[in-house]
């Protein structure tokens, strides 16, 4: 494991090598030491905390923010954003916020606050972002809120990660395959003892409607079901054969059949969009879902990026720097757009 321990005085240096070990930074530490290392991460944090804000929606807190703009513009995790939102400041003072734009790929949304004279972010290079090299989640406060260490450096996502979902909508427990020449989706497997089996859904049958809204092909499937929670129920008609049906299921979560899903859940809560990123570092920092959106910093206080999904037990993702700032650009490229052709 690589370690940048520079800038800590000498006693901070020794107990660093002290906790770290061959698995996560957070599975390494005793609790004592798990209470004091965030204290010695205060410098590495110190600028960025003055970037970093409060978002809230209908009053309660839903994720961090990083200020990206002198002028009021905001970035934080979109999809925990509905509703009134108001963001607060580190020293206390509260404003209302404007959605203006969000970028599904990303999740991530631009807030704008009637505010100026704010402190931006200055985010480093991708590649700042080394395996082995010991970040810190940054918060309103003078400690950072979790630390760890950086396990995979910025990447791709493929496979079932590579889709954009809500991991705590409601499941049926299906796999999805695309029928042949007609709108809907096929079902190629029904998983034993899921809300589907349950319900009497069978391989082969093809889902046309969700709630008696069309269902065209396997995003649109996704997208229906993400307004769901596991225990809601749900009118879904299906064609088997030469016959329609409606049937209604009772949804689960995917941890009922899913043993990944059921042991990350163990951890703690996790954020509902944790896939389909457009690229992400990956540490094992320990956050809550509702401080995504704040950002990510190494041992000399370089902006790596923003905070975007708790993933797993001990797995966080976050963009890297330069896919934020493009995000940014992009909202406010578009907006002005808008603007002027109106």
């Amino acid at each position: 494991m690589t370690l940048r321990l520079a800038r800590l005085p000498l006693i901070a240096t020794c107990a660093l090598l002290a906790w770290a070990g061959p698995a996560s930074a957070q599975s390494s530490l005793s609790d004592t030491g798990k209470k004091k290392l965030p204290r010695l991460f205060a410098e590495a944090v110190s600028a960025a905390a003055d970037s970093t804000v409060r978002v809230q929606a209908d009053g309660k807190d839903a994720s961090l923010g990083t200020i990206v703009s002198p002028d009021g513009y905001i970035l934080t995790k979109g999809s925990e954003v509905r509703g009134a939102i108001a963001v607060v400041l580190r020293d206390g003072s509260a404003y209302d916020a404007e959605q203006v734009g969000y970028d599904r790929t990303s999740d991530l949304a631009l807030l704008k606050i009637d505010a100026d004279r704010l402190k931006p972010v200055t985010f480093a290079a991708s590649k700042s972002a080394e395996v082995g090299n010991w970040v810190a989640a940054v918060g309103t406060g003078s400690e950072p809120i979790a630390v760890g260490v950086i396990s995979a450096g910025a990447r791709k996502l493929y496979g079932e990660q590579a889709f954009i979902e809500n991991g705590n909508k409601g499941y049926l427990g299906i796999n999805l395959g695309d029928p042949d020449d007609q709108e809907g989706v096929l079902i190629t497997r029904v998983e034993p003892g899921a809300a589907a089996a349950k319900a009497g859904l069978k391989a082969r049958d093809i889902i046309f409607q969700v709630a008696g809204k069309a269902v065209k092909n396997r995003d649109g499937l996704i997208e229906l079901m993400e307004k769901y929670k596991p225990s809601d129920s749900v009118t879904v008609r299906v064609r088997r054969g030469d016959e329609e049906m409606d049937v209604l299921v009772k949804l689960g979560s995917k941890s009922d059949f899913d043993r990944g899903s059921f042991q990350n859940a163990m951890g703690g809560a996790l954020s509902g969009r944790r896939t389909g990123f457009p690229m992400v570092i990956q540490h094992d920092t320990v956050i809550r879902p509702t401080d995504c959106g704040g950002p990510l910093v190494d041992l000399e206080g370089r902006v790596l990026g923003v905070n975007i999904a708790r993933a797993g037990r001990v797995e966080t993702w976050a963009l890297p720097g330069d896919v934020a700032m493009k995000v940014y650009k992009d909202i406010r490229a578009a907006k002005s757009s808008s603007t002027v052709s109106k």
